[in-house]
């Protein structure tokens, strides 16, 4: 098993939700608040620092895991987002 975990702009989620049903993810997290500061400067959501940030979390297996991160990849690009991050990660154990 791996997770794909995306630190996505949440002004691209509904964008992103539709990707994940196309591509046929078997689920998803979202956690839709986050803070935090980086390369792409502070989003905290507010009219001070505009720019929402959304988790997404997908645990799939390995190969298919890998093949929805490629291509989430690949749609972030085409869409210019140069906000949102992806990473996979294995999953050690699932309960």
């Amino acid at each position: 098993m791996k997770m794909v975990l995306m630190m996505a702009d949440a002004a691209r989620l509904d964008a992103i939700r539709t990707d994940l049903k196309d591509l046929g993810a078997p689920g998803y997290t979202a956690c839709p608040v986050l803070e935090g500061a980086g390369r792409t400067g502070i989003h905290a959501g507010d009219r001070v620092h505009p720019g929402g940030l959304v988790m997404l979390m997908i645990a799939a297996a390995d190969a298919d895991a890998e093949a929805l991160f490629t291509e989430l990849v690949r749609r972030r690009d085409a869409a210019g987002d140069q906000v949102s991050r992806l990473f996979i990660l294995p999953v050690e154990r699932m309960a």
